[in-house]
């Protein structure tokens, strides 16, 4: 992954420059990341929800695609209802991130997710990208509170 010391023309699709975007906003919020040749992790603590946070970022065909997940949270088998209905309540209130319930019926067992896209034609400068990342930190934060404090998951 490029350094975050090479400029990022502004205006170029995401498809050209996602990851040495996420590489600049990591290296300015000094966040632990993990990258290869199609992904970049970030994993962040967040002591309010009891819980570390990992935003994991990679592409689908034509979208920039944002993971939410918590390190450690695995939900139980009689949590799984709970969990839908929280995702159903987030998902009515606040729509974004989309708050999903997902690995049923995997070997591992369900866990919560939020999910955010992008178009990756679509052309941002570095301090947009900037931008609309801290939010996505800001979102993730509050998505995985509002799971504790809430629904106690």
């Amino acid at each position: 992954m490029p350094g975050p010391d090479i400029p990022s023309p502004d205006g170029l699709p995401l498809s050209d420059q996602w990851q040495r975007l996420v590489s600049t906003w990591v290296s300015r919020h000094d966040l632990p990341f993990e990258a290869d040749a199609g992904s970049v992790t970030v994993g962040f603590d967040h002591p309010e929800a009891r819980r570390k946070i990992t935003l994991a970022f990679t592409t689908t065909r034509n979208q920039l695609l944002l993971v939410l997940v918590t390190d450690d949270r695995y939900l139980a088998e009689d949590q799984l209802a709970l969990a839908a209905a929280a995702a159903n309540a987030w998902n009515v209130e606040r729509l974004a991130p989309m708050l999903a319930v997902c690995g049923l019926g995997g070997a591992r067992p369900a866990y919560l997710s939020g999910i955010r896209t992008l178009p990756l034609a679509c052309g941002l400068s570095r301090s947009a990208f900037h931008a609309m990342a801290d939010q996505w930190l800001d979102e993730a934060r509050e998505l995985f509170t509002w799971c504790h404090r809430e629904f106690r998951l």
